[in-house]
């Protein structure tokens, strides 16, 4: 079994460190869906985090290469990250396991396609603004703008992201090195705006939560 960690950010501004124990192994409950246990933890400070059980449909099963990191790291990644923003996950101090499905709901068995967002200019300027903060608050020397995993995540592609950035270089906030960016000072400065959106979308997640148990309990 491999434990793989990544850092990564939502499309709802939400940091997170992602560890994911590949491969996929068939469900205990006797059914036909493959399960992989993870843990989202949240990169803001507050120590909160997700257990969380991806549960793979045969029909995605079909759809893959392998059921190890090389074959389903990007569609579980992103089936964990669409789960945050669909506010379907709550972040706890909790082992309670919570479900992401990776199914129909993110993969067409017409089509053979994952969709996970369709985004427009505006939100994939501010995802890769919040993507490299976040990686450099983190250490990263440098955020992959290109990367694949995040063409498939934003529905984009490295022409649209690599165009994006470039706008993000030309306020002064990235300076590019080829498909990768570094956050510069100015960028870094803006610390208050964009851990601000975070700090509004967990408490968004947060409320709905909050709203449920108090309906449950009606």
């Amino acid at each position: 079994m491999a434990e793989i960690i990544v850092n990564t950010v939502t499309l709802s501004s939400v940091p997170l460190t992602v560890k994911m124990q590949f491969p996929y192994h068939p469900s205990s409950a006797g059914s036909d869906w493959c399960v992989l246990h993870g843990n989202a933890t949240l990169l803001e400070g507050s120590g909160l985090y997700a257990e969380v059980a991806v549960q793979m449909s045969q029909s995605v099963r079909e759809a893959l290469p392998s059921l190890d990191e090389a074959g389903a790291l990007a569609v579980t990644l992103n089936a964990i990250r669409k789960t945050v923003d669909s506010l379907d996950i709550e972040f706890l101090k909790s082992s309670k396991r919570q479900p992401v499905q990776l199914s129909s709901r993110v993969f067409s068995v017409i089509s053979k396609e994952f969709t996970y967002h369709k985004v427009d200019d505006e939100h994939l300027i501010d995802f890769l603004r919040n993507k490299c903060y976040w990686m450099a608050k983190t250490g990263a020397e440098k955020a992959w703008i290109t990367d694949p995993v995040e063409q498939l995540y934003l529905g984009v592609s490295r022409d649209r992201l690599l165009a994006a950035a470039q706008r993000l270089a030309t306020q002064g906030h990235l300076k590019l090195e080829g498909e990768y960016a570094v956050a510069t000072p100015a960028l870094m400065a803006q610390s208050g705006e964009i851990e601000g959106h975070t700090q509004d979308a967990l408490a968004y997640l947060a409320s709905k939560h909050q709203f449920e148990r108090e309906t449950q309990k009606a």
